[in-house]
């Protein structure tokens, strides 16, 4: 018998093939660690976006934590060739019954899109004053710990979280997340006007007001109590302005 060698040939398709099945493989563990990573992010911005996490927190310092928490999830979805929009619409899927069981289901949508509006715009808002900017933001955000600010003019100052009805007019307001705004620090002149918002803060106010009763998140009573003290602080206001 003869010992007649492979052609060159057979060797180079041999390593031709063998090149191509490594590849495949190793796309496959790629794809494969990036939808476990991208699963994950879903499961954490989840548990921050449930409706648990957003009406029924019982500290201020817990409801703010869980709104930069999510900022960081959202972050590190975008990071991941997601849009923000995207990671939401996964969140706030139909079926994600354990994070959306409210008692009151025919509520579910008006309450999901609270939700899903406040992160929007607050994520909006973080790309402004360029929160996701450095490390140590990205540290403190996944810590539920305000970061400071890079763009702007109140750039190396820490951010804040305002509240759009105030306490004041509706008692536990600054706990719910839709009533969460991540800002930049007040000037002296916006502190001392805080008790007088304008026309766009005042409509703002009341809007939302109305939405969390339509949610059933408050009573009709505390609805009322709103429009009260808004009024309230109008003729109080048009009183110092009186002659």
């Amino acid at each position: 018998m003869s010992n007649t060698q492979p052609p060159i040939s057979e060797y180079i398709k041999q390593g031709v093939l063998i090149t191509i099945t490594l590849a495949l493989c190793l796309f496959g563990i790629k794809t494969c660690r990036k939808f476990q990573a991208e699963r994950k992010i879903i499961i954490e911005l989840s548990s921050h976006a449930s409706e648990s996490a957003a009406y029924e927190q019982f500290y201020q310092e817990n409801a703010q934590e869980n709104l930069l928490k999510a900022m960081f999830y959202i972050h590190s979805g975008v990071k991941m060739s997601n849009t923000p929009a995207e990671l939401l619409a996964e969140v706030m899927a139909a079926d994600k019954k354990e994070w959306f069981s409210s008692e009151k289901p025919n509520k579910l949508p008006i309450r999901k899109a609270l939700i899903h509006d406040t992160l929007l715009s607050n994520y909006d808002h973080c790309l402004k004053l360029g929160l996701f900017e450095n490390q140590l933001n990205l540290k403190a955000l996944s810590k539920g710990e305000l970061p400071t600010i890079v763009n702007g003019p109140n750039q190396g100052e820490e951010a804040l979280i305002l509240n759009i009805i105030p306490p004041a007019a509706l008692p536990g307001a600054e706990k719910l997340l839709p009533n969460m705004i991540i800002s930049p620090p007040l000037t002296k002149e916006e502190e001392a006007k805080i008790s007088t918002p304008t026309e766009f803060e005042l409509a703002r106010a009341k809007r939302l007001a109305q939405q969390l009763t339509t949610a059933d998140l408050i009573a009709q009573e505390a609805y009322r109590k709103v429009i009260d003290y808004y009024q309230q602080s109008s003729t109080a206001e048009d009183q110092k302005k009186a002659p």
